[in-house]
């Protein structure tokens, strides 16, 4: 196991991530969005649909491919950033991941934004 893999392993949030990420890089998105409904807090889902979060995860994919870690910014125990590289292009990606403390399979923050 890389040591990339061991740091977001270690994180709660970091095993949310590659949860998603797995589902995402297959282009499962029927399953995505149940992952989502599950595991996604109600008021991030109220302010940001899982319908749009799936429209703009297919936009995504369609224009970049799949995404690997290219480094790791932070992994805490209950939140993460990481800088994603693309499988189509150069483009650079920064995502941040926050879980419940509570109940870390609740995902309270997820961002996922080009790098400037």
């Amino acid at each position: 196991m890389s040591e990339l893999a061991k740091q977001i392993g270690q994180s709660k949030a970091g095993r949310r991530f590659i949860a998603q990420t797995n589902i995402y890089n297959m282009g499962d998105f029927e399953r995505l969005d149940e992952f989502m409904r599950g595991g996604y807090y109600d008021l991030i889902l109220m302010a940001n649909p899982v319908e749009r979060r799936i429209f703009d995860l297919k936009t995504t994919r369609k224009l970049h491919g799949r995404l690997k870690v290219a480094e790791v910014e932070s992994a805490e125990e209950y939140s993460i950033k990481l800088i994603l590289s693309t499988e189509k292009n150069d483009t650079r990606l920064r995502l941040e991941m926050v879980v419940d403390e509570n109940y870390p399979h609740q995902v309270t923050h997820y961002s996922l934004v080009p790098v400037e």
